[in-house]
C-alpha cells in the first residue's frame, strides 16, 4: 500500500508545484461598475481558487506592466465604466497589442456602449463596436469550438434565460465587427467573436458572466454562467500553453491516477 499513497502524494505535490508555476500566468484588470457594483471577475477568481496578478492599480496609474510570465489578460465585464481604466486601457494600446503579438489571448467580455462603444485599444486590422441593445436570443455558430464543449456541453439552451435585473444573455450587442471569426451570434448581431493577431488572440464577448455568475438574478443564470466561466478559462489556459512554453497546470479536467 506504502507505494501507491506515495505515488499519489508525489502527484498532488506536482498540481500544487504546477498551480503555483501557472499563478502568473494571468493578468487582469477589474471594476465594480455602476449597475452590478461588484467586482466579479476577482470574486469568480477567487472562488475557482485560481491565482492572478491583479494590475487595476497599475492601469489606473497610467501603465499596463504585463510580467514575462503573464500569457493571459482578463478584462472584467463593465471595466470601462470606470473612466480612468477605460482612457487608460487606450493609452496602453500599443502594450495590448505587444502581448497578443508575443502569443498572450486578452479577453473582454460586455462594457456599456456609452462608455465604450468602440474597442480603441485594438490593432488597425480588428474592430469592435457594442451598442446598447440587450438580446436573450443567440445562436452558436461554431458549435464544435472548445469554448462550447470543454469541460462543459454547451449549447444554445444553456445561455437562454439569463438574468441580471433586466438584462438579459446578450447585454450590449456587437454591432460592427471587422477582421473576427464569429463564434456566437444574437438575432445576426455577434455575440462572441475571436481573431488570431501574431502568435495570440483577442476574444471579445456581448456577454458578462462573471456579472451574471456573481450577481444573476437566479440560481440558473449563476449556474451556467458558472459554467461558461469554467470553458472560458479551460480555453484561454490551453491556448496560451500552445502557444508559450512550459506546462500550464489543467484544473479544469480530471485526474486519472491510475
Amino acid at each position: 500500500m506504502f507505494p501507491r499513497f506515495f505515488i499519489m502524494y508525489c502527484i498532488l505535490s506536482l498540481i500544487i508545484i504546477g498551480t503555483t508555476v501557472h499563478a502568473a500566468q494571468i493578468a487582469i484588470v477589474d471594476f465594480a461598475d455602476e449597475w452590478t457594483k461588484v467586482d466579479a471577475l476577482r470574486q469568480t477568481l477567487d472562488e475557482f481558487k485560481v491565482e492572478y496578478d491583479d494590475l487595476t492599480n497599475d492601469l489606473e496609474n497610467g501603465t499596463l506592466p504585463f510580467k514575462a510570465d503573464n500569457k493571459i489578460f482578463l478584462i472584467g465585464s463593465m471595466v470601462t465604466n470606470n473612466p480612468v481604466l477605460h482612457q487608460n486601457l487606450d493609452k496602453n494600446a500599443n502594450a495590448i497589442q505587444d502581448f497578443v503579438k508575443k502569443g498572450g489571448i486578452v479577453w473582454e467580455p460586455t462594457q456599456a456602449d456609452q462608455n465604450e462603444a468602440n474597442v480603441d485599444w485594438l490593432p488597425p486590422e480588428l474592430t469592435c463596436v457594442r451598442s446598447d441593445a440587450d438580446q436573450a436570443a443567440v445562436e452558436i455558430l461554431k458549435p464544435q469550438h472548445q469554448l462550447f464543449n470543454e469541460p462543459n456541453k454547451m449549447t444554445e439552451k444553456t445561455f437562454e434565460g439569463w438574468k441580471h435585473q433586466n438584462w438579459p444573455t446578450v447585454w450590449e450587442v456587437i454591432t460592427t465587427q471587422k477582421g473576427f471569426d464569429v463564434l456566437m451570434e444574437s438575432l445576426g448581431k455577434p455575440a462572441i467573436m475571436e481573431a488570431e493577431y501574431g502568435k495570440g488572440k483577442f476574444l471579445m464577448m456581448a456577454l458578462a458572466p462573471d456579472k451574471y455568475y456573481i450577481v444573476g438574478n437566479d440560481d440558473h443564470t449563476k449556474d451556467m454562467a458558472k459554467l461558461f466561466m469554467e470553458n472560458l478559462l479551460f480555453h484561454v489556459e490551453e491556448f496560451a500553453d500552445v502557444k508559450s512554453e512550459g506546462k500550464l497546470a489543467t484544473r479544469w479536467g480530471s485526474l486519472k491516477v491510475w
